[in-house]
């Protein structure tokens, strides 16, 4: 046995809490099993801890998409690790709240010399996720446009390093003056408080009618409408959630219905005619069926992160035990950059 946080029911942040749990086993030759050191919190852990979020397996369950930590055991064709070697994973099919974690030998890479276990824990989700908008969707330009909802988060600010590195005039919305002043200082041009401001009227001022070439929308729902009518032509609106339904309770239904009956307006002729796409990406669903993908973007995000251009993005570190803390802060919105929990050793 282990100890781990698991999500018995659908519930709130409050309930959680570390306990006895089996320790996963090797079953098939191309696994790893890791002695989990740190694991990343994404807002999709949020969905799922509230019975939102359909990729989830049935309770009760280990959640978690990523984790570093130390190499234990090894199926019989791993051969790009050994048992001791530290290493940052993902954990896509989930399990990485927990002291042991299992994962396949393609979402595996060694911790990069000088990180510690908290920076390795915090870049598979939000740089993958972020890389795979910006190369696997289409072209992009030095000198593009591109707009990133829920700027300040942990996907949101690994996009823009990456639009930073790509060249490109970065517009990015946030909840809060301190957000945007945040974001300037991260070298973002035209950070949008979108509590006191709407994003289409401001973006479209700034770009003189002209809009945007990319957008990046974690939030979905009315927002949709608005990226739309914001792009130009060649324009790529690209979907990474949906954390604007996540946040509505049973009493606001009618508000849901309304903002997924916006998301499904799109007219496939408009867009034919304007020249722009709507592009969707689930990463569990790319690394469940397309392993060769997500094995090339992590390779080439290594790279990047092992010549110096892309930096670890971790802005809150705390141990686990301080996990019904680290979900209240993320379903909040008040956090900047990623949160990532530590598992002090036994």
């Amino acid at each position: 046995m282990m100890k781990a946080i698991p999500f018995l029911k659908a519930c709130k942040a409050e309930e959680l809490k570390i306990m006895d749990w089996p320790t996963p086993e090797i079953t098939a030759d191309d696994e790893v099993l890791i002695q989990v050191k740190a694991f990343g919190l994404n807002f999709a852990d949020i969905s799922a801890r509230k019975g939102q979020y359909g990729d989830a397996p049935p309770n009760a369950y280990v959640p978690g998409y990523e984790c570093s930590g130390i190499v234990v055991a090894i199926g019989s064709k791993v051969d790009n690790v050994k048992i001791g070697d530290k290493v940052i994973a993902g954990t896509f099919n989930f399990g990485s709240y927990a002291q042991y974690a299992k994962t396949i030998k393609d979402a595996i890479l060694p911790l990069p010399e000088g990180w510690t276990f908290a920076q390795g824990a915090g870049i598979i989700v939000t740089f993958i996720t972020a890389y795979h908008a910006f190369f696997a969707t289409g072209w992009t330009f030095p000198g593009d446009k591109v707009l990133i909802h829920a700027c300040a988060g942990g996907v949101g600010l690994a996009a823009v390093q990456i639009a930073k590195h790509l060249q490109l005039e970065i517009f990015g919305t946030c909840g809060s003056d301190e957000k945007v002043k945040f974001l300037k200082e991260r070298g973002v041009d035209h950070p949008i408080n979108y509590r006191t401001q709407d994003f289409e009227v401001e973006v479209s001022k700034i770009t003189k009618q002209e809009g945007v070439d990319l957008i990046i929308d974690s939030v979905a729902g009315s927002y949709f409408k608005k990226d739309i009518n914001i792009l130009s032509p060649y324009g790529k609106l690209v979907g990474i959630g949906a954390s604007n339904l996540s946040d509505r309770s049973i009493t606001k239904a009618f508000s849901v219905i309304s903002d997924v009956i916006s998301m499904t307006t799109m007219n496939s002729i408009s867009l034919m005619i304007g020249s722009k796409s709507f592009i969707g990406v689930n990463m569990k669903r790319i690394a469940d069926r397309k392993k060769n993908i997500v094995r090339k973007e992590l390779q080439e995000l290594y790279k990047l992160f092992l010549s110096g251009v892309l930096k670890p993005e971790v802005q809150t570190e705390w141990t686990w035990a301080e996990v019904v803390k680290a979900h209240q802060l993320l379903e909040s919105r008040g956090s900047t950059g990623k949160i990532v929990l530590t598992i002090p050793d036994a």
